[in-house]
Parts: C-alpha cells; structure tokens; sequence
C-alpha cells in the first residue's frame, strides 16, 4: 500500500519518429497513455530495446494516473518501410474506485459558513473513480478557498492517497488546518489629484472586517469604474500584517488625462446624417466633481448640453446632477426650441435599478400647424430604469425596463397643468446558437387642461426607426383640420423581431412593428408594419438596414430604414 501521485506531461519532442498504436482503450486512458510514452532516446537498436521495455511501465503509469491499476499490457515490435512501429495492447482491467474520504478541518476555518459543505463541493467523492488530477484539485480547491478567506498560514497535516490495489479502493486523506483567520487592514493610496478621504468613500470594508478577497476586487472594480483612473493597482499585503493580523492594502492609481475630447459620426433615416463631438474632465477638484459637454448636430435636430456631477456619500452609486442645454429640431409639421436646466438625485441600487428623482425647468418655443406658443415648465418627476446585458458590444443576451412619471401644476409656476407618464421594456434571447428574439414595447400617456400648450418634447408621436419600421420618423400622430401632424396624448407601440446569424458578424432579421400615438385609448388605430433587414456587427457596433412595408397604408409601400448602436 502506498502514495502515487502523477502528473499529466508532454511527450518528449525527439529527432527520431517512432510510430506506436495503442489498442484496447480509447478517450481519456488512450490519450493520457500516447502523451506519457514519450519518444525513444535515439535510433539506435539499443535505444529502440529500452524504449520497448520501458512501454509496458511509462503506459501503467499514464493508466495509474486515471485509476487502473491492474492492467495487462503487451508491446510487439513490426517493422515496417518507415521503420519500427510498436503496438501497444492493454488491457485497463477494473479501476480502483475511492472508498472513504478522510477530510478534517481544524483552525478558525471549522467555524467559516464557506467551508461548510466543502466535502460534497470537491472532485474526489465516495464511488468515484480514483483520478489523481481530481485529487489534486481538491487539495488545490481547499487551499485557494482559505486564501481567499484569510487563513494564510493555512497548512496540511496530512495529506496523501492510500491504494488497496487488491480490493481496489482507495482512501483520500486530507487533514486540513487553516490557523487564524486575517482580518482587513488600512487602505494606503498612491498620491493623486483627488482627496484621501474622498477615495475612502469607494472602499466598502472596513478595517478589522474578516479578510476576503472579494473586498479586494471589489475595490479594484470600484475603482476602474469611477472613471478617474486609467490604471488601478490593488494589493493585499498579508506578509506586513501586524500583531492582530490586519492586512494592509496597498493602491497604486495612475489619474486618467486630465481633458478627454471624444468625436463621432454617424446616420439614421430618422435624423439623417449627425455629427457628435464632447468634451469632459473626469474631475474638477478634490471632491471628485466631474464637467462635461456634448453636442450633436444633424439636419433635423441640433443639441448642446453640459452636466456637471456632484459624488455623495457613496461616489459610485448616488450623485448629484446638474445639467443644462438648449436643442432645436425640425421634424414634419413641428418646430421646436428648448431651453432646459435640470436637478437630478441619482442613485443606483444593488439590484441594479436606478432611481432618478429630480425637478426640471424647461422653456420651449414651437411652432404647429403655422401657430407659434412658449411654454414654460418646472416639472418634478422621477424615473426608474434597469439595463443587463451580456456580449459586450453585441449583446446576446439581455432586458432593458423603463418607468418615469414627470408633472406640474399653474401653482408651481408653470404656464399649464400637465401629468405624464411613460414606461417601456426590451427583452433579448437567443437560443440554438445562431438564432434570437428581440421584443419591444412601449406606453406612455399625459392629460392636460390646455393640450394646445403641451410642448411637441412632451406629446406623443410614432414611426421611425426605434418605432414603427415602414412610417417616416414622428410622423404616426393625431393630425389637424389641415392635416399637420400635432402629436398624441397617448402612446402604444410594440414589436416583435427574430434574428438569425449565418456567419460571424452577420445576422439576418424578419420583424413585425404595430402601434401609433392617438387621443382617445377607444380608437387607438394602431398602424402595423414588417419587414426584413441584415445586420452588421461592425467594429465601430452593429450597423442595421431595414426594408419595411406600411401594412395599414394603400398599397402597402416600402420604407428604407438605416440605423446604428446597440439593440439593448
């Protein structure tokens, strides 16, 4: 009885090609076997005899190593045109199959809800085929579950394999003992332009909180994830623990450039061709304040805007915003100007949700159906959103939720009264590899004493690429005597698309888009339209082209639509 433990190698790379088959085995026992016999020392007749020899020992060590123990193995030599070919016949015989598994936790780690369990956690199980690959990851399993719980003075007492080859079981002895367990220790920064205890606001642990290394990475996420660094550097340092074992972090940041300029360009059959430029500065001062400015500028729609960001107790997940910006658009029978300024509380929950609260000032002047009015507004609302999303830049997979509710009153100082509400939802799947389903949908509704006063940035419109496929953009609406497109008090639009990829980077795509923007929910007179299209996952993101027919018009003509970005 006895303790073998093997290692999986790489064949000896030799000058010489020898040619063996194995016979009687085949998947893992005949791989590991042609990777452990290796290759012959020479040419030679003395080295193609001890190479012979020595087949029988290396091919039992490579089965021994899976658990078969007794085989019968034969080696005949032919030779051939090109030289010896030996043939190897096995016989694996019956494996040696583990009978108990002695596992012993002692130390701090007895008491650690992680450890508990561990035994049916490990690849080495009662029944089991002995393999000594799976026996060393489970002493590996056990080792790096106690670094990452702390115990860094963690040790085995015992720790071996003990083969009945006759009864052909095996005994798995694993005594374990974690010693103490670490706690966290001070988080030391690298000098950077931002305060000391304005970083300390991104650390989530405290010092003395028992050591886990997920507050390691957390930090180093947290981090990366401020936007105030272009590299992030966080290191335990269990060696420099001191008398209580706290173990001091040490945090090297490298601070991102100072003013980040970012261009684009880009189209849509909606606004045509735009062109984005903005500029930011990812902190203004040592309370990690940030600034920003974005404009877009395309033939029906102008915009600039800033924002200015103020981090609160917890930087990374509520701040406070400011923001203010001017947009012009002309669309249809609508002209608009509007000037806004905002206030926004954000914050982000754990699940993922965010919360916007906030109150808006926005004076728009707009021009329907030949009648020009101004409108000023403080609206009060909130909205509620969640985004996930798996694939990078081409999700696969992934929901989009959205709710926001917005009002005023004359009281308020508002021009008119006005409530309105809007939610929407975006589920993507795939299934089978190369197919998709992306489904849509969106409703919104306001009401109003002086609906003629409601700025077009608040009323409702349909049709256009993210809308109705096959309708030109905003131009699904009630109309006027004269028939001006106006807007809606109502909105309700939903789509179904299937997507299916027939080579990397390509999908093509059937869809069905129904819904308008109507007054009265007892005639919403929804307007229906499908069609096809091909997408391309491009490297700037995917790039989608869309021939869609107007189901609910005479004739039932075809709309070329081009849009860019993410589905989700």
């Amino acid at each position: 009885m006895g303790v073998l433990v093997l290692l999986f190698l790489p064949a000896l790379q030799a000058a010489w090609a020898v040619e063996v088959q194995v016979e009687g085995v085949s998947g893992q026992l005949r791989d590991n076997v042609e990777a452990w016999i290796g290759e012959p020392a020479g040419d030679s007749r003395r080295a193609l005899r001890a190479y012979q020899r020595q087949l029988p020992e290396r091919a039992g060590q490579a089965l021994q190593a899976l658990g078969y123990y007794e085989p019968e193995i034969d080696v005949e030599r032919e030779e051939t045109d090109n030289g010896p070919r030996f043939i190897l016949r096995i016989d694996a015989g019956e494996p040696v199959r583990i009978a108990l598994v002695d596992l012993r936790i002692d130390g701090e780690a007895a008491e650690d809800s992680a450890f508990d369990g561990i035994q049916a956690r490990l690849p080495v199980q009662p029944g089991a085929v002995l393999r000594h690959d799976r026996y060393e990851t489970a002493r590996r399993q056990l080792q790096t579950l106690a670094l990452d719980r702390g115990y860094f003075d963690a040790r085995y007492t015992q720790r071996r394999v003990e083969v009945d080859v006759e009864a052909g079981e095996a005994t798995v002895i694993l005594h374990f003992d974690s010693g103490r367990r670490y706690s966290m220790g001070d988080v030391q920064f690298s000098e950077t332009a931002l305060a000391p205890w304005f970083l300390e606001r991104l650390v989530h642990f405290e010092p003395g909180d028992p050591y886990e290394s997920r507050h390691v990475s957390e930090l180093n996420r947290a981090l990366l994830n401020s936007g105030y660094f272009a590299q992030v550097s966080v290191r335990p340092e269990p060696r420099e623990a001191d008398e209580t074992l706290r173990v001091p972090v040490q945090v090297e940041l490298t601070a991102e450039r100072p003013h980040q300029v970012r261009t684009g360009v880009g189209y849509s059959t909606d606004v045509g061709p735009r062109i984005r430029a903005g500029w930011s500065r990812p902190w203004v001062n040592r309370r990690g304040h940030t600034l920003s400015v974005d404009t877009e500028l395309s033939e029906k729609r102008q915009n600039i805007s800033t924002r200015y960001g103020i981090p609160l107790r917890d930087p990374l997940r509520t701040q406070l915003v400011l923001q203010g910006g001017f947009q012009y658009e002309d669309i249809e029978d609508t002209e608009s100007e509007l000037y806004t300024l905002s206030v926004q509380h954000q914050h982000r929950f754990e699940s993922g949700w965010q919360q916007n609260l906030g109150i808006r000032w926005d004076r728009e002047r707009f021009t329907i159906s030949d009648e020009t009015r101004t409108t000023t507004l403080y609206l009060p609302g909130g909205s509620w959103s969640r985004n996930r999303a798996r694939g990078g830049a081409d999700p696969h997979w992934g929901d989009r939720l959205l709710f926001s509710v917005e009002g005023t009153d004359e009281w308020m100082g508002s021009d008119i009264d006005v409530f309105r509400v809007r939610t929407g939802a975006r589920l993507l799947r795939s299934f089978a590899d190369n197919h998709r389903v992306l489904l849509r949908a969106d409703l919104g509704g306001l009401t109003s004493s002086e609906f003629e006063k409601v700025p077009p940035t608040l009323r409702f419109f349909a049709g256009g690429d993210q809308s109705v496929r096959g309708y030109r953009y905003q131009t699904l609406a009630p109309e006027d005597d004269e028939g001006d497109v106006i807007g809606g008090k109502y909105l309700a639009v939903a789509s179904a698309e299937y997507g299916y990829t027939f080579r990397p980077n390509w999908r093509l795509a059937a869809f069905t888009d129904a819904g308008n923007a109507f007054d009265d929910w007892d005639d919403p007179d929804p307007q229906v339209g499908a069609g096809f299209g091909i997408r391309w996952i491009s490297p700037v993101g995917p790039i989608r082209l869309d021939f869609a027919s107007a189901l609910s018009k005479s004739g039932n003509p075809w709309r070329l639509h081009f849009s860019m970005g993410p589905e989700i």
